[in-house]
């Protein structure tokens, strides 16, 4: 890996939990809390090896993401937050975001985020129905939720983002618009809503297998993504990417489009993946994945990697872009694929690049399985 492009986007992985959701397939872990000092000196040795290995330049966004990155006690995260902006030069107009449980916000912790530069709150709600809620094995409710939300805002959280999922058991049309209005009532700066999917090695996974929770239908799910589209953009949010929603004035997430535009990205922590690009080729590398075996490899904590060729580079690239109402620039030896798929309506061009249509983002895994 020579002449490597310089690393402005950093990712931060917590992987501690309370407790692991049914239908979370993430590299999370509960019941861990006593590693916490341990990993915050981990991830901190990983950095300072990761600075000196790889070229870095001034960081346009950090993301503190998990795993709930909001159980770190507050001295904790505040001295990770300040090691990071001691260490590493990070722009006075950063994207600082930390993930956030609503039952592990609170004054103290909100505080330390807030003085170590958090600046973007990313609150898991997931939803307001009881029901959903307990089929996602979600431990807070739509009170703890609000409230959360409510005291951010009010200790001068300026951009706050709330996650929604959707085609969950048992939830109706219905119930999932009272979801959406209740959420849009709180007027958040960004809304990400994700289908729910049921991931192989899941509990939720397994509950379906055994039918103990029943099989959402197709025609469900496009419903309540209807709804969503409508309720979304009759309040005044964009869809600017196939599951997120953002208010204009700039609220669109910085750090998840240095993703989408293949940006190259440092992921430090347990399972943290990176990926790094000389403009041709790129590659991407993986960390160990439990806490414990991370923390007794660092500094040095990579399990694996692998290079992309030209062709896979450019693949993934357009595939990416192609989550995003922005599109990508039209890269070489794809007529074909992009001839299909824009006869299908899923891809149009405009002024030299390809973008998605409404039907391309609904059905973005077909653009992906035509590309890649």
């Amino acid at each position: 890996m020579t002449d490597l492009q310089a690393f402005r986007h950093l990712y931060v992985h917590v992987p501690f939990c309370k407790h692991k959701c049914g239908y979370c397939d993430f590299n999370a872990y509960a019941g861990m809390d006593r590693l916490m000092p341990d990993y915050v000196e981990a991830l901190e040795r990983e950095l300072v090896f990761a600075r000196e290995r790889y070229p870095f330049q001034q960081l346009d966004t950090v993301y503190l993401g998990g795993g709930t990155p909001s159980l770190l006690p507050a001295e904790l995260a505040g001295r990770l937050l300040r090691f990071i902006r001691t260490n590493f030069n990070v722009a006075p107009d950063a994207e600082v975001t930390l993930e956030a449980n609503p039952a592990s916000t609170d004054e103290a912790r909100i505080a330390a985020w807030l003085e170590g530069g958090v600046n973007r709150l990313s609150l898991g709600v997931q939803g307001f129905d009881p029901r959903a809620l307990a089929v996602l094995e979600r431990r807070t409710d739509a009170a703890q939720a609000t409230r959360a939300f409510n005291l951010a805002r009010r200790m001068g959280v300026a951009n706050i983002s709330i996650d929604l999922i959707y085609a969950v058991p048992y939830q109706s049309r219905v119930t999932w618009l009272e979801t959406l209005r209740r959420a849009i009532a709180l007027e958040p700066d960004h809304v990400s809503t994700y289908c729910l999917s049921f991931e192989e090695g899941t509990l939720l996974f397994r509950r379906r297998a055994e039918g103990r929770v029943p099989e959402v239908e197709t025609d469900l799910q496009w419903d309540q993504l209807d709804a969503a589209c409508e309720e979304l953009e009759a309040a005044g949010y964009h869809r600017y990417e196939v599951s997120n929603w953002a208010r204009a004035g700039g609220f669109e997430s910085r750090h998840n489009q240095a993703y989408w535009r293949c940006r190259p990205v440092y992921g430090a922590g347990a399972g943290a993946h990176s990926y790094a690009t000389d403009g041709g080729h790129a590659w991407r590398w993986w960390n160990v994945a439990r806490p414990r075996e991370y923390i007794a490899a660092v500094p040095a904590p990579r399990a694996d990697g692998e290079e992309l060729d030209r062709r896979k580079t450019a693949a993934e690239s357009l595939m990416l872009g192609l989550r995003t109402v922005h599109g990508a620039a039209v890269p070489p030896g794809f007529d074909q694929e992009l001839a299909r798929l824009e006869k299908a309506g899923l891809v149009k061009r405009i002024n030299g690049r390809v973008v998605p249509t409404r039907r391309g983002m609904d059905l973005h895994n077909q653009i992906a399985l035509a590309v890649l």
